[in-house]
């Protein structure tokens, strides 16, 4: 991984962060706006998935750790109705922010590890395999994509449950259905 793409994680998770850690009271634009900003970057890289079942079983290993780590987060975001004007509101503390972390963390080290700590066994296994590095980035790529998922329809979910109001904003097609 370059610098440019340790800076773009880097950034990515701070953003994150920076728009969630906290009291929120988010409409639907900003709930989904994370999940379009993954799936722009990982475009590149899930563009051309590669093929084996190794690449696979690779890539299912980010979308299992996706889920590990989106119901973690979950389970750290409080969702409530705003007594005031019945909106939806967010509020995810440190854990929340230390599940996000590790996630980051996960990703960067593994980044880190395979061209500095454990590079020849990764490039035996590699070759052994014929997993080619996209299906590392993919992997990883679709975990962060399934944690941002998950967590999207987990806020949703559990803010219509408690019967909290979500604006739309000017999504044309979110007001057709919620009308």
């Amino acid at each position: 991984m370059s610098t440019s793409d340790y800076l773009l994680y880097t950034g990515l998770f701070v953003a994150i962060l920076a728009t969630q850690l906290g009291t929120r009271r988010p409409d639907l634009k900003r709930l989904l706006l994370p999940m379009a900003i993954v799936g722009g970057i990982g475009a590149k890289y899930l563009r051309d998935l590669p093929t084996g079942s190794t690449s696979h079983l690779i890539e299912l290993a980010g979308i299992v750790a996706g889920l590990l780590f989106g119901v973690a987060a979950v389970a750290f975001i409080r969702v409530h109705k705003d007594p005031t004007d019945g909106r939806l509101t967010t509020t995810a503390g440190w854990r929340y922010g230390v599940t996000w972390l590790a996630a980051l963390a996960l990703r960067l080290g593994f980044a880190y590890g395979s061209t500095h700590w454990f590079a020849r066994p990764l490039d035996a296994f590699s070759r052994a395999h014929h997993v080619t590095p996209t299906a590392y980035a993919a992997a990883f790529v679709l975990m962060v994509l399934t944690m941002i998922t998950v967590r999207t329809i987990a806020v949703l979910v559990r803010g219509n449950a408690a019967g909290a109001h979500l604006p739309t904003g000017n999504i044309r097609l979110a007001r057709r259905f919620t009308a």
